[in-house]
């Protein structure tokens, strides 16, 4: 039975660490593409110059995007504020787990997570081949374990923004149902920022910070986080 169970171990050992060295090849070799529009700062630019030209929803949008890239940046967070604040609306909060998981930057979360992934997978397989010294690569799978629980926190506090979209007409009706005839609900506005729920016919099913769900065109829309990127 305990030929059996360390066998079990280190087959989940070398499979986890097989895994982090997979995806970390993976990255390597095939890298995100320069000049696709999604840095930081050509966000920022973007967003800046889309409030100079009165268009508060794709400033916003972009503002959003930026932030996802560069959470902690002041800049990108008083514009993004003031803009919201022009166009009569809310300014983004977040709890105290948003702002703490947050500081990690997504692509820094997908690499906190590998590394842990390969820390683990190494650290119990040279504990069954070097048993006298066990409690030294012990403490390496338990630093790899923290990295994965650090990186989960992160993404779990990311993962709300995968469903929300910026509303980047002048104006839109939340209306009862997914048709133009439908009875309408309430007016969205440029900026506001909504919870995308559901989606059908060209119509999004969306919730707002207050909690109001109603359809609304999607071409109204633009998620915050690109799809099919």
């Amino acid at each position: 039975m305990k030929l059996r169970r360390s066998t079990y171990g280190a087959a989940i050992a070398a499979l986890m660490l097989a895994l982090g060295a997979g995806i970390v090849a993976g990255a390597t070799v095939a890298p995100a593409q320069p000049g696709t529009g999604y840095s930081a700062p050509q966000l920022y630019n973007l967003a800046n110059a889309s409030a100079r030209d009165g268009k508060p929803g794709l400033a916003v949008l972009n503002y959003e995007r930026a932030r996802l890239l560069a959470p902690s940046d002041p800049d990108v967070q008083a514009n993004l504020r003031y803009v919201l604040e022009a166009a009569g609306l809310p300014a983004v909060t977040g709890n105290w787990f948003d702002r703490h998981a947050g500081l990690l930057r997504s692509n820094s979360c997908f690499w906190l997570g590998c590394i842990g992934i390969l820390l683990v997978g190494a650290g119990e397989i040279a504990r069954r081949v070097y048993p006298r010294q066990r409690t030294a690569f012990g403490a390496v799978s338990a630093a790899g374990l923290s990295g994965i629980i650090l990186a989960l926190c992160a993404a779990a506090a990311l993962w709300p923004v995968m469903s929300e979209a910026v509303v980047i007409a002048p104006t839109t009706a939340q209306r009862l149902a997914p048709a133009t005839l439908a009875d309408p609900l309430s007016t969205l506005h440029e900026a506001q920022i909504v919870t995308v729920e559901a989606q059908r016919q060209g119509f999004a099913l969306v919730q707002t910070k207050a909690g109001l769900a109603g359809w609304v065109l999607r071409a109204d829309l633009a998620p915050i986080v690109p799809r099919g990127s």
